[in-house]
């Protein structure tokens, strides 16, 4: 029986995701195991290139890739004669540098680099998808696309106010700038305001877990976000949250599924 290992937002955090891997029994050469990245394979870590090399090492009908706003703050970078205050503050020039074995002092010599230029076409190419669906599960990076009302002052979900949006019955036809727009929306805020209507469990990262569980459920004591995002799983709202805020917490969440339960 197939089991998938599920995880997001690794952000270049390369030893504590294979650390957690072996911990929970992934076996890189058993044919019956397959990885799902919900997105943010990339930056903020140092480990870009052994994270790319790992994810590469298996093959292609073992991993499934759903991009996150990181991806496309990757390749949004390459059309920039300079990189803009938050490609630094978000990582990316570092992973830039790291997949290229910081060999360019150049920005402009960098991003002509005929590897990092592979890697942009991959992470452009049909392997890497908006979302991936099942009987029971819609795996994404934030949320689904939403339909946004006209006179909201933005059309980015994550600047719209909960009260602006609405379900969208047709999310898997929207737009891929759609999609891109739906990597940066709050998971348990939308979840919260009831939109998602769609019957399945939405397994997201984007926003660490602590937030979910100091938000969506009756605690006596608050999450630390500096100390504690395990897996969150909520039945009432059909969310299970993953981002263990890596860089905060030197951790990463991996859920386990058995093909049966999908």
């Amino acid at each position: 029986m197939k089991k998938y290992f599920v995880a997001s937002d690794i952000h270049s955090f390369y030893t504590p995701f294979i650390k957690e891997l072996n911990k929970i029994g992934f076996d890189l050469n058993n044919e019956e195991h397959i990885l799902i990245i919900c997105g943010d394979l990339f930056d903020r870590g140092s480990e870009s290139l052994k994270l790319y090399e790992f994810i590469k090492s298996l093959p292609k009908e073992r991993r499934i890739l759903i991009r996150g706003n990181h991806e496309y703050l990757f390749i949004d970078s390459f059309s920039k004669e300079i990189p803009d205050y938050y490609d630094h503050t978000n990582g990316t020039v570092r992973t830039l540098n790291d997949l290229t074995n910081n060999k360019y002092s150049n920005w402009y010599d960098m991003v002509l680099d005929k590897k990092l230029a592979k890697i942009k076409k991959w992470i452009l190419s049909d392997e890497w998808i908006d979302y991936y669906e099942t009987n029971n599960y819609i795996f994404t990076h934030a949320f689904i696309p939403l339909n946004i009302n006209p006179n909201s002052y933005s059309k980015h979900m994550y600047n719209v106010d909960v009260n602006f949006l609405a379900y969208n019955e047709n999310w898997r036809y929207s737009t891929p700038k759609e999609f891109e727009n739906a990597t940066c929306g709050c998971p348990w805020k939308l979840a919260k305001a009831g939109l998602n209507k769609t019957g399945k469990i939405i397994v997201c990262g984007h926003w660490h877990t602590a937030d979910f569980f100091n938000n969506l459920k009756n605690l006596k004591k608050k999450y630390d976000l500096y100390e504690s995002n395990p897996i969150f799983v909520s039945k009432k709202y059909k969310l299970i949250g993953l981002d263990a805020c890596t860089a905060a917490t030197n951790k990463i969440n991996v859920l386990v599924l058995n093909e049966d339960e999908l």
